[in-house]
């Protein structure tokens, strides 16, 4: 991470890294979405199903292990670019823990709540500190987006700087948690919230976010066209909440992966570095 990379992700829990796919990494990814979209869900490689989880809504399409339907798109989980990112804010310990792709459409007419690590799993599991000027961040999003996100048309919203949060964010009622800062999550024309930032990346950007960060989805509005993005999950590679497993994935998606990959998934005792991890790192 540059010097500007590091101040601003620790200064707002999130970073948004702009042309990040070259022209021929965007188009080939883009193609390989295209195919999945067309295919019949019994055609799908085996180990990705087409649902409703993994951070899609009602009326929205994702693939879990969505990543893993084209080499276009598996190579994404080591990008050039964000490992480098990836690698520093694990210590160079990554473990890279899931990925799915993610189809947003307009029918979907109910906004994802805010929410975070702290909130869903305990303040004990997740952590971010800052040490000898270097980040530590053990759960991690990185978005990589294949289409336009404009401004009004939705999407991603984080609560910049929440990740370093001492308080436990005020809910308005155990029924409504996001009555502070949205009155109806169905209301796509609320007005934002002045705490809250709507993130607008273009195709072949990338958004990384910590965990910690509060953020939600707002209602895609675009009646002529979708968002389409990658999401991939990475922790630290001693950091497993897989029920101890060696790594997160079926058998049927962990043989198609690349040998990369696979060291990139797995689980590892802290102080070993990984093969992929470059001599240099750190020096």
């Amino acid at each position: 991470m540059n010097a500007k990379q590091k101040y601003l992700f620790d200064l707002t829990g999130y970073l948004h890294l702009k042309n990040v796919l070259a022209t021929d990494e965007l188009s080939n990814a883009q193609a390989a979405i295209d195919r999945l979209l067309k295919m019949p869900s019994d055609k799908l490689p085996p180990g990705i199903a087409r649902n409703n989880s993994a951070g899609a809504g009602n009326g929205d399409t994702a693939f879990s292990n969505g990543f893993s339907a084209d080499k276009s798109l598996e190579s994404l989980t080591r990008h050039p670019i964000t490992s480098p990112i990836i690698n520093e804010l694990t210590g160079g310990q990554p473990r890279f823990n899931r990925g799915s792709l993610i189809v947003n459409l307009h029918h979907n007419q109910k906004m994802t709540p805010l929410h975070c690590a702290r909130e869903d799993c305990g303040w004990q599991t997740r952590r971010y500190g800052v040490k000898g000027g270097h980040i530590h961040c053990n759960d991690f999003i990185c978005f990589f987006y294949f289409t336009d996100v404009n401004p009004g048309d939705g999407g991603v919203v984080v609560l910049p700087g929440s990740h370093k949060s001492e308080f436990e964010r005020p809910q308005k009622s155990h029924t409504d948690p996001d009555g502070i800062f949205f009155q109806d999550l169905e209301d796509s024309n609320e007005p934002l919230h002045p705490a809250l930032v709507n993130v607008t990346p273009k195709a072949g950007d990338v958004v990384i976010l910590s965990e910690l960060t509060v953020h939600g989805v707002r209602i895609w509005k675009p009646t002529d066209r979708d968002r389409r993005f990658l999401i991939l999950r990475y922790t630290t590679q001693y950091f497993s909440n897989d029920s101890g497993r060696k790594h997160p994935f079926s058998e049927e998606v962990w043989e198609r992966l690349s040998p990369e990959t696979q060291e990139l998934s797995e689980v590892a005792s802290y102080g070993h570095t990984k093969s992929i991890i470059s001599p240099d790192f750190g020096q």
